[in-house]
């Protein structure tokens, strides 16, 4: 059943790097649609370079549910290899479509989408924002101008904070809710869906909640 994205003040669900695993994504959709996400994000590497078989069903399955996706480095691999072969009209030219038409970014009132860095580049898909360290997000904050980042690429769930002229780096507890505050700016690294990772953003109150996958 299609659904159509409600960005009028509810809350987010974010998913990133399922990296082709159909099932882990379908429950994250399916967590997040149950914990009130009234629409839905995919930040990138929905697709997996090594697994190609599993390409038109994940996009078939972002389709039904509606997910405003961006580019991964992985989704961007597939899109190179099936331009590269030129297909004709049919399931692959579809799917060619597809993924020429997902952006690298997205951005809406103060907040920014990304696989990794966010800008219009092919390295954006590549360079992690964490390196154990905060070097790498003092300088984002440093250069751009969004409140809050969400994104994926490295996989595990971070938290980057800027408090006045301080960058933390955080560990995310899951099942907490953490308040963003508005004098404050945030990176924050989501997981990957194949591990289990989704999360939860509530606008309107305006806090961040880690959810696991059950069995995961």
């Amino acid at each position: 059943m299609d659904r159509t994205a409600d960005l009028s003040g509810g809350p987010i669900g974010l998913i990133a790097d399922s990296h082709g695993n159909l099932e882990a994504t379908q429950e994250a959709i399916h967590l997040l649609l149950r914990n009130g996400a009234s629409a839905l994000f995919h930040l990138g590497d929905f697709c997996d370079s090594v697994h190609h078989d599993r390409t038109a069903a994940m996009i078939d399955l972002l389709r039904e549910h509606n997910v405003l996706a961006v580019k991964g480095n992985n989704d961007f691999l597939i899109e190179t290899l099936l331009a590269d072969a030129r297909p004709s009209p049919g399931e692959e030219a579809q799917l060619l479509g597809f993924l020429r038409g997902v952006p690298v970014t997205r951005a809406l009132d103060g907040l920014c989408f990304a696989h990794s860095l966010p800008e219009e580049s092919i390295r954006a898909f590549y360079e992690p924002i964490d390196r154990g360290n905060t070097e790498r997000a003092a300088r984002l904050f440093a250069e751009t101008t969004f409140h809050t980042l969400f994104c994926g690429h490295s996989h595990l769930p971070v938290l980057f904070r800027k408090a006045g002229d301080r960058v933390t780096r955080e560990a995310v507890p899951a099942g907490e809710k953490i308040v963003l505050r508005r004098e404050e700016r945030y990176i924050l690294i989501v997981g990957a869906a194949e591990a289990g990772e989704c999360a939860l953003f509530h606008r309107e109150a305006g806090t961040y909640e880690r959810l696991r996958l059950p069995d995961r």
